[in-house]
């Protein structure tokens, strides 16, 4: 019973407040009647924040560390060729690296022993560590005479 006398007066005092009544934009007839003629209630009420600005989009193609997984298995996607090429071109220098590592053992690409060799130069000159050991390693054991011939000759003239 007190609970309803507590409800009862909180009804009276909002009615004596005297405040106006507000259009309801939301029900059949406010609705009908903000359509047909301008209304300040309906035009207050129909004010609506701006939507909020779309979600950035995800990007979901590969990335350098995917690229890198990716070369541990050896099973590289075009995307990962593309990306780890790209990267490389920046002389990003743990890209070069791996794309030397995949031209030396054909992981991705034909292997070709005389470009892994002047990409672990690249990679050597960009601080990668033991860079220079394998560019070393692979004259020694990886290039035939007439490859060693090659590089030389391409040495010399630049």
């Amino acid at each position: 019973m007190c609970a309803f006398l507590v409800s009862l007066g909180l009804a009276g005092f909002l009615v004596s407040t005297g405040t106006p009544a507000r259009a309801q934009f939301y029900d059949l007839d406010g609705a009908y009647r903000c359509v047909t003629k301008a209304d300040p209630a309906c035009s207050a009420e129909a004010k609506l924040p701006p939507p909020p600005p779309p979600p950035a989009p995800v990007y979901t193609g590969p990335t350098m560390d995917s690229v890198i997984a990716a070369i541990r298995v050896k099973k590289l996607t075009p995307g990962d060729m593309q990306l780890l090429e790209a990267h490389a071109e920046q002389k990003e220098p743990r890209a070069v690296e791996a794309l030397a590592w995949c031209k030396l053992n054909g992981v991705g690409w034909p292997a070709d022993p005389m470009e892994a060799f002047f990409l672990y130069g690249e990679a050597a000159e960009l601080g990668v560590p033991n860079a220079k050991a394998n560019q070393i390693a692979i004259f020694e054991t990886r290039l035939t005479q007439q490859q060693r011939q090659a590089v030389l000759v391409k040495l010399q003239t630049n």
